[in-house]
């Protein structure tokens, strides 16, 4: 069945705008970086470069171009998934709290939606308050996705520094006092003192009333691991102080 002429127009009106998105995209991404670097609850982006921050946002907000342009390519998913998680792993490695980088994200996201969908709007007669809406909820999708993929990916990279922790544990029974003082702050840094902030995050995106049924299953996966996470941590640091110390 064809599609009906309503639906057609959407369609061309937000093809528009993924060209409005790509023509305007170093302005975009140089507002989206100082909207990051000013907010006071990243403090994690004070000491980044430029360049730093920018890290796979030029790649995503290009792949959110496209989804305006072809909001079911399934080409599109797949490097917008690949690129949340680049981007979540390197805020892993940059320092950043899981809090700061769904902050961070919704920033991104809100700042898109008050700011560059009405630019669009003012300069597009056929960009109507139902055809605003509908691109608002593909816009919202996209960063569902980003938010869900980047969070998945940083929640890994933490196990996965629990799980090398517990090798290192396993492979090291006898310990100086000071070697077991440096994996006991070693691990209480890396491991315990952001579980706090992550679980609390995670618990603030359960509110998020824009996340998909998809997004919010997700979440709750998070949540549930995250908890267990911070469960393992603490029986990790109970053995560690059992352990016995060389003379």
């Amino acid at each position: 069945m064809a599609r009906s002429s309503p639906m057609r127009g959407a369609l061309a009106a937000f093809a528009e705008f993924g060209d409005f998105v790509l023509s305007h995209r170093e302005e975009i991404l140089r507002s989206w970086i100082a909207a990051v670097d000013q907010h006071p609850d990243i403090s994690a982006s004070d000491n980044l470069t430029y360049a730093q921050l920018l890290d796979h946002l030029p790649e995503l907000c290009t792949e959110l171009a496209a989804r305006l342009k072809q909001p079911g390519a399934e080409r599109v998913k797949k490097e917008t998934k690949r690129d949340a998680k680049a981007h979540g792993w390197k805020r892993w490695r940059q320092g950043y709290k899981l809090d700061e980088l769904i902050r961070e994200i919704c920033l991104i996201r809100r700042h898109f939606i008050d700011t560059w969908l009405p630019a669009f709007a003012a300069t597009e007669a056929r960009f109507d308050f139902e055809t605003q809406n509908g691109a608002r909820r593909v816009v919202e999708r996209f960063f569902d996705n980003v938010v869900v993929e980047a969070t998945v990916q940083f929640v890994e990279e933490n196990h996965r520094t629990v799980r090398e922790m517990k090798a290192r544990l396993r492979a090291t029974r006898k310990e100086s006092a000071a070697a077991k003082a440096e994996l006991i702050e070693l691990i209480d840094h890396r491991l315990r003192e952001p579980l706090a902030p992550l679980l609390f995050a995670v618990e603030v995106l359960l509110l998020e009333d824009s996340l998909s049924a998809r997004g919010l299953e997700a979440i709750r996966v998070l949540h549930r691991n995250a908890k267990q996470e911070a469960q393992e941590t603490d029986e990790l640091l109970k053995l560690i102080g059992r352990m016995q110390i060389s003379k």
